[in-house]
């Protein structure tokens, strides 16, 4: 583990690439050399971004409507059966109702009032996920035992040869041990929407592959993981730390302006290397602060999607009663350009609980309507099961046999773990057969389930949210490479944006 104080203002740090020598000749004609950027870059200016967002819009109020398409939205709560579907919770978010910007000089501070529910997908995002100034926020209060709201691309980060992976988001103060935001790249396949570390109050954990980058408390954390599910496997699993304790932003630089303005943006840059991770935070003077850490034997995985989350576990008990906001923009990262999925969401949520006994055999049904080029191009369903039991999720396919759906995480022979047992993600592969072009009908059915306690909060029965079909380059992996006469856009060197100190003139 390395603290790098400061890198060159605004000039991320190059990687040695095997590609650099399958084009060496084409370096010595349009001198391309380690650490510097390819011609096609200098001359256009431009870094050869495979994925790039930048939230354009400025809407007149928080918008879910200006959201890019190009996301995915999740939020998931810890909720009780009864209630997964019915309760609603509202808490304060950043930015006025006429969209005006957190500016710390306006008393009280601009916000606006957020009602959160587990119904939304990404074609009718929940309202924690809004657009204001030209940029995103993701917002969750103190609204159940646990909440997490994910975001990401459907489209995958390919590190094969080296990669950088760079977002702009707010550095300010107050969100506490318990109001935190972590990105996490996995594998398409091995996908779980609302997973945490070991010490939060939710079941679902982070998958086989995984790297983690945490920032609670405003210190970083780089962790990546393979072979068993966490808190197993773990590579590697660091925290900064200063000459005493964890290198916390506001100890690193105590007059830094972003810890008091939540209007102000840095950008953090990642950089993937064969075995090593560097995490670059952007300082006040445009230079970066490197946080390094090794990772033993080399990455585990080379392709991935990049989820961005927000925790909160009762961050009033950190006395945080206002402070649930992140902002970001400009997310993007390099490497070769990877088809993003389709997606095809189901008409409704599934709810089959119910407290004491539901019987074996009840049924609900939804649809989901899917092209012929969907159902050709490698179709999965995917969502979350609340209180699995092995054996009693039930799916046929327009009338077709009955499917057993299991989430990730489940222990085949035995009950859910806790009294709850959260939402936990699922993903099954269909067979083309069982779909058909139009609308299709998936009918759950409550099967048989093991003798297990019905005492205390257990229900008996399941629910099923976030239905959805998933196509064309989920879980895929990449084109083959072919070769070419420039230098592939994973070996130029990108180089970011300027952040100005208030990205939101306008007071965002």
């Amino acid at each position: 583990m390395i603290h790098r104080p400061i890198s060159s203002p605004k000039q991320p740090r190059s990687f040695a690439s095997s590609a650099l020598a399958i084009f060496a000749a084409v370096a010595a004609v349009c001198s391309v050399l380690v650490g510097s950027p390819s011609v096609t870059a200098a001359q256009s200016g431009e870094p050869d971004w495979a994925f790039e967002e930048t939230f354009d819009g400025d809407p007149s109020s928080p918008s879910q409507a200006a959201l890019p398409n190009s996301l995915e939205y999740l939020v998931t709560h810890r909720t009780h059966p009864k209630e997964h579907f019915t309760r609603e919770m509202t808490f304060t978010a950043d930015h006025g109702d006429d969209c005006a910007g957190p500016n710390p000089a306006v008393s009280p501070l601009p916000s606006h009032l957020v009602t959160t529910d587990q119904l939304g997908n990404s074609s009718d995002p929940d309202e924690s996920f809004f657009l204001c100034k030209g940029h995103m926020m993701s917002s969750m209060g103190d609204v159940s035992a646990y909440s997490v709201s994910s975001f990401w691309p459907r489209q995958q980060f390919n590190f094969a040869d080296g990669g950088v992976l760079e977002f702009d988001v707010n550095m300010n103060l107050g969100h506490g041990d318990r109001s935190w935001w972590e990105v996490m790249i996995v594998p398409a396949d091995q996908l779980r929407v609302a997973s945490g570390p070991l010490d939060s109050a939710i079941d679902e954990t982070y998958p086989e592959d995984r790297i983690v980058l945490d920032f609670r408390r405003q210190a970083r954390r780089i962790k990546v993981g393979t072979g068993e599910i966490a808190p197993n496997g773990w590579i590697t699993n660091e925290r900064q730390f200063n000459q005493y304790d964890f290198a916390w932003w506001s100890d690193l630089y105590r007059d830094d302006p972003a810890l008091n303005d939540r209007r102000e943006r840095r950008t953090m840059r990642v950089e993937i290397l064969d075995d090593q991770i560097v995490w670059g935070i952007e300082t006040e003077d445009g230079s970066f602060d490197e946080f390094v850490v090794d990772v033993p034997g080399g990455m585990p995985f080379d392709q991935g999607l990049v989820v961005f989350k927000t925790h909160a576990y009762h961050p009033e008990k950190d006395g945080n009663f206002d402070t649930y906001t992140f902002h970001w923009d400009n997310i993007r990262f390099d490497g070769p350009v990877i088809d993003e999925y389709d997606v095809s969401y189901a008409s409704d949520v599934v709810y089959l609980q119910r407290n004491g006994d539901r019987p074996i055999g009840d049924t609900e049904t939804v649809t989901v309507d899917l092209t012929a080029e969907e159902i050709a191009n490698g179709p999965a369903l995917f969502g979350q099961v609340h209180q699995h039991q092995h054996g009693q999720v039930l799916l046929s396919m327009n009338g077709g046999p009955n499917l057993t759906v299991d989430p990730f995480e489940f222990d085949p022979n035995g009950c859910p773990n806790g009294e709850w047992n959260d939402w936990r993600t699922f993903r099954l592969d269909l067979d083309p057969s069982m779909l058909q072009p139009g609308t299709n009908t998936l009918t759950w059915t409550v099967g048989p389930r093991p003798n297990c306690p019905t005492g205390s909060s257990l229900w008996d029965g399941f629910s099923i949210k976030a239905l959805q079909v998933q196509s064309d380059g989920a879980g895929s992996p990449p084109p083959p490479s072919v070769p070419s006469t420039t230098v592939p856009p994973s070996t130029s060197t990108p180089t970011p944006s300027t952040t100005e100190p208030h990205p939101c003139p306008s007071g965002g």
